[in-house]
Parts: C-alpha cells; structure tokens; sequence
C-alpha cells in the first residue's frame, strides 16, 4: 500500500518520495474512512513527519546556499580601518595634516574643472540652441510613446505580482503542512486513547510520538517557547511507559535542544543529561536481561553507546552558547559599543546556535531508528 511504501522511503532517507506515497495513503484512507478515523492517524502521523524532514532539506540547502557568506558581526570586526582610540598622539597630528593636504588640493581641482566647463558650455550653448528646437517635437512623440509603453509594462508586473501573492497565500509551507498533519494525528491518538480502544501503552507510544514531532516542527519553526511546552507534555504522557524508554530519552534531549535555543541554559543542561541517564539504564537492562543478546539487541547497544558521547558534546555547546549569551549581555551593560549592545538583547539562538542546527537534525533521527525500522518492517 501507499503507507508502507511511504514508510519505507522514509527509512531509506528518500523523502521527496515518502512525502508523494503518504500523501496519497492520507487522501485514499481519510476519502474511504472519513477524516478524523482511527485507520488515518498512522498515515497522519508520518506525512506529517516526512513533511518535516523535507522541510529541513530544504532549510540545509539553503544554508548551504549561504555558506562563506559574512555576518553582520564578522564585517565589522574585519575592518581594515584602524582604532583611533589605538592611535598616539604623533600618528593623529601626521594623519589630520594628511588628511587636510587632501581636502585642499581635492578643493582646487573641483574649482578648476568648474571653471573649464563653464567655458565649454558658454561655446556649445549657441550651437546646440538651434538643434534643440529642431528636435523637440520629436522628443514630444518619442516621450508619449514611451509613456505608454512604460504603464503598460507596469500593470502587466503589478498583475504577475499580485497573482504570485495570493499563490503564496493559497500553498501553504511544508513546515505548516507538517504542523497540521501532526496536529490531526494528535486528535485522532488522543480520542482512541480516551475510549480505550486498542492497546492503551502501544497508542500512548504513539500520541506522545506526534506530540514530540510536533515539538520538534515548533523548534524547526523558531517557536521555541511553544517547542518546550509541547516536548514537557509528551514527558508527562509517558510516565505509564517503562523508565527506560527510548522515547523518554528522546523527548528529553529534544527538550534539552528547545530549551537550550529558548535560552534556559542550565535546564537545558539537566535535560540533556537526563537523556544520558536513561540511555545507560536501558543499555544496562539490555545486557543485563539476557546472557547474550540477540542481533538486534547488539545493534541497539551500538547505536545507544554512540549517542552518549554526541549528547555530552551538545551539553558543551549549551555551556558554550550560556557564556556568549552572558559575555554580549555584560557588553551590552557595560555600553562598550552601540553593536554590542544590540548583540546582547538577541536571543542566543541568532549569536551562535544556528551553526550547529545541522547537527542536531541528524543526531535527532538517531533515537527513532529502530522504531522507524520496525514499523516499515510491518
């Protein structure tokens, strides 16, 4: 069917195929069951996903796009012009008299070639007065006819534009197409959920699963204090799943990551290592449960072992963007430089988070592999 196909595109990383199969799996089951049916959540739950994960494409290209271009900060701070307030006193004496020898020799050459064209144009003024009359009934049809034309390419623009506006206006983005998606699943998750039907840890799994993408769709949106909200009530809707829940270690580093560009450093810092706690604890039960592991059991102690030293390193970069947020504030305090004082008031996630938000994207995807790769299996 549509949605394992789209599932399975979605393992294999091929998104722009996943986004055309579940978007014909939601419009096939939403026309045969109706909209908000139990049998559309699933197909919901990964449009809305595959939509995200486009959509983060299409932001990695165009950061690619912009690589190597400057910053406002980065071109003041490469400034050739040296520091006046650096400057002794001798060097300002040699560079006003510079400067002064400049002015004055700059001032007697406008002089100069002023005088010049006023002679010349003394001499031309009689020969081209005759001309000009001769050429002025044609300048007159020339001008109208170019008027016309002028309007008309100025309606014909005004007319693309205006049609390229409601366009816009009509499509929505893939980020707000993802969000209502999520928010769709989310409804139909949560109604099963009340009724009791179906296995209540396995739908409970999967409304706190949407409920952290849709986290997720708010944090790639730069709504961060929406992302946190969202993220802490997915963590209280696993409370019934066990401890070490792999869903519970990743809601809390995406709470973590959320936190961290809403700049709540040190509860960003807590959650972060909350994930690596819960981590070691399942890959302690997993070795623990069993002599020996089965293959997939190896796989997962792999995978989860390799995520430990990738959370520490965002632990660090939360310590690190903590300590430029304080240094602009401080600059900004001191009133050191007018630039430094707008630096200080910008949330931190525009002084330095931005380069690492690749990097998040992919850690991300690591937690949910396993879940991904059973559910295209079935």
């Amino acid at each position: 069917t549509c949605l394992v196909t789209g599932k399975r595109h979605l393992l294999v990383s091929d998104i722009p195929a996943a986004v055309t199969s579940l978007a014909q799996a939601c419009e096939l089951l939403s026309a045969h069951f109706g909209e908000t049916a139990k049998e559309c959540a699933e197909s919901y739950f990964y449009y809305g996903k595959s939509l995200l994960e486009l959509s983060r494409m299409e932001s990695g290209v165009l950061g690619h796009a912009l690589e190597g271009v400057p910053e406002e900060a980065d071109e003041v701070n490469s400034s050739k012009i040296e520091d006046p307030a650096k400057m002794t006193e001798e060097e300002k004496e040699e560079v006003e008299e510079e400067v002064g020898e400049a002015m004055e020799k700059n001032f007697q050459s406008l002089c100069e070639s002023k005088d010049e064209e006023k002679d010349e144009g003394v001499e031309e003024g009689d020969d081209s007065q005759e001309e000009g009359d001769d050429s002025q009934e044609e300048g007159m049809d020339v001008d109208a006819t170019a008027e016309g034309e002028t309007k008309e390419g100025k309606d014909a623009a005004e007319a693309i534009e205006k049609k390229e506006a409601e366009e816009d206006e009509a499509e929505p983005s893939n980020l707000q197409l993802a969000w209502e998606m999520l928010e769709l699943a989310k409804v139909v998750y949560t109604k099963q959920v009340e009724s009791g039907e179906g296995t209540k840890i396995e739908l409970e799994e999967r409304l706190c699963s949407t409920i952290l993408t849709l986290g997720e769709v708010s944090i790639e949106n730069e709504n961060y204090s929406q992302a946190v909200e969202d993220i802490q009530l997915c963590i209280k809707k696993v409370k019934s799943l066990p401890k070490d829940s792999r869903i519970i270690a990743e809601a809390h580093y995406q709470l973590g990551v959320a936190q961290g560009f809403h700049s709540k450093f040190d509860e960003a810092v807590e959650s972060l290592n909350s994930a690596i706690s819960i981590i070691k604890e399942r890959t302690k039960n997993i070795k623990s449960s069993k002599k020996s592991p089965s293959k997939e059991e190896k796989i997962e102690i792999t995978e989860l072992e390799a995520l430990i030293p990738e959370i520490e390193e965002k632990i660090a970069d939360t310590k690190d963007m903590k300590k430029e947020a304080e240094a602009k504030t401080k600059e900004g305090a001191n009133g050191i430089t007018s630039s430094s004082t707008e630096g200080g008031s910008k949330n931190v996630s525009s002084i330095s988070v931005k380069r690492k938000v690749e990097d998040d994207d992919s850690k991300n995807k690591k937690f949910v592999a396993d879940k991904e790769k059973t559910a295209a299996a079935s």
